[in-house]
């Protein structure tokens, strides 16, 4: 089976690491326990300054999943507030918040890697389960595609004291952070008959763990070197420190999150809440797992972005154009003949019409252009242009463009129509070739190659009704 807890999996990290102080016959000799002391405070000075950089919550969404936490940066959303790393992102809102976090991230990003053997700098997401699929993606949108994006979890916590857990093992399992600097204080007590060493860890308060982290680890390295090495019990204090490090890591887990940026999520998910996506891929983790003999399998082989979206996103094109309509999205045309990709963005004639007006914005020397349009299920009807600001999708009249289209496929950047493709950003349409666009009238307002004149329509007079014709020239 490949679900395993992130409390199994980080305890069995902490357990390959290398026994640096394996216990001896007897009494360590006097050379031994000055050794000891020295490998004790060179692991110290080894370990990362930053800690885990998550508050303790517990109202992120709930999985019993693999995919333990690493180092890397924290986004922390609450109601109300937005923790970079643990540091407060400044804004009046939701919108000049998620504004600031992208302008900062932007600025810590590294260029995306052209190697595929390059790894991403990691990033965690830590929302409320609560939060609507859609708020969530208003946050990925402005966090930069060179980070490789995570959502985390929390998993429940072990019963500790039935299971003969160490304090170690609990003090990676415990989420609570008064409850945890107890914890860490007993096992100092304990394994620490120094009262330098006691001094240091009672001046360090219970909180952030991206703050407490490295004031204990200062602390820490200024008192072992004053504490007598027969008053150390080397080896339960090294896992007492690396736990320390990583303090309710076992409490948490992430999966992969970059899959949830493509339309189609959007419009899978809609505004479900994220304990759903994460219910989601706990039952594709638990279907797809079982189609494996072998346990040698790792969970992140199997919880893949690719994988989770062909799973989890199978919202058909018509369904995705219907979504994106519904939030006004802007769509972006190639225009046979035009340099710049055409905006078009989407006003429906109410909230959830299937129909409504699609409007140009700011085409470059390019007159104001609206057209109607009207959807069912994988066609599309376009037609006008709009003769004025008044004019409805559902006036009745003879519009001089009229055109159906029928969308055929849908990837992650466009929506494939029988002959061209609809953008869902511009830079992709602008390395688009000619053969993204798409012939018709439709495409000969917005500027592109002429049509032929349509038949007169059968409502107008004809030579042969009765009407006299033209004299000749």
């Amino acid at each position: 089976m490949l679900r395993r807890s992130p409390a199994l999996a980080v305890l069995a990290c902490l357990a390959c690491k290398e026994n640096l102080n394996a216990p001896a016959e007897g009494p360590p000799s006097a050379e031994q326990c000055q050794a000891n002391r020295t490998t004790l405070i060179e692991l110290l000075e080894s370990l990362p300054e930053k800690g885990l950089g998550l508050r303790g919550r517990t109202d992120l969404p709930v999985a019993s999943l693999g995919g333990v936490i690493g180092s890397g940066r924290v986004v922390d959303v609450a109601a109300d507030d937005v923790l970079l790393d643990g540091i407060s992102v400044p804004g009046a809102n939701r919108t000049e918040r998620q504004h600031e976090l992208g302008k900062r991230l932007a600025e810590g990003a590294v260029p995306t890697p052209e190697s595929p053997g390059v790894p991403r700098p990691l990033l965690y997401l830590a929302v409320e389960g609560s939060m609507d699929v859609r708020t969530l993606r208003g946050y990925l949108s402005v966090i930069p595609r060179a980070y490789d994006l995570h959502l985390v979890f929390q998993a429940p916590a072990p019963d500790a004291e039935r299971s003969g857990a160490s304090l170690s093992e609990r003090l990676l399992s415990e989420p609570d952070l008064p409850t945890r600097h107890e914890l860490a204080r007993k096992g100092y007590a304990e394994h620490a008959r120094c009262s330098h060493v006691q001094t240091a860890v009672d001046g360090v308060a219970a909180g952030d763990p991206s703050q407490r982290w490295p004031a204990l680890r200062s602390a820490l390295l200024e008192a072992l070197p004053k504490c007598d090495c027969k008053d150390l019990d080397s080896e339960p204090l090294r896992e007492l420190m690396l736990a320390e490090q990583r303090a309710g890591a076992a409490a948490v887990g992430s999966v992969p999150l970059d899959f949830l940026r493509d339309e189609r999520c959007g419009a899978s998910f809609g505004v479900s809440p994220v304990q759903k996506v994460v219910q989601d891929i706990q039952a594709f983790d638990e279907e797809f797992a079982g189609q494996y003999g072998r346990e040698s399998v790792d969970f992140a082989q199997v919880i893949t972005n690719d994988r989770l979206l062909t799973y989890l996103c199978p919202a058909l094109p018509g369904e995705t154009l219907a979504a994106l309509s519904h939030a006004r999205h802007t769509f972006f045309w190639k225009v046979r003949g035009i340099e710049q990709c055409q905006a078009w963005q989407f006003e429906p004639l109410a909230p959830g019409s299937n129909m409504g007006t699609w409007r140009r914005q700011g085409a470059p020397g390019a007159q104001p252009l609206a057209i109607h349009y009207w959807q069912g299920a994988e066609d599309i009807r376009l037609y006008g242009p709009l003769p004025s600001a008044e004019s409805k999708p559902t006036d009745e009249r003879v519009w001089a463009c009229d055109q159906e289209f029928h969308m055929r496929g849908i990837d992650a950047s466009s929506i494939e129509l029988e002959h061209g493709r609809w953008f869902f950003d511009r830079d992709t349409c602008q390395k688009a070739s000619d053969d993204a666009s798409f012939p018709g009238c439709i495409a000969a307002l917005a500027g592109g190659p002429p049509e032929m004149p349509p038949a007169v329509p059968a409502t107008f007079p004809a030579p042969g009704d009765g009407q006299p014709e033209a004299s000749s020239p």
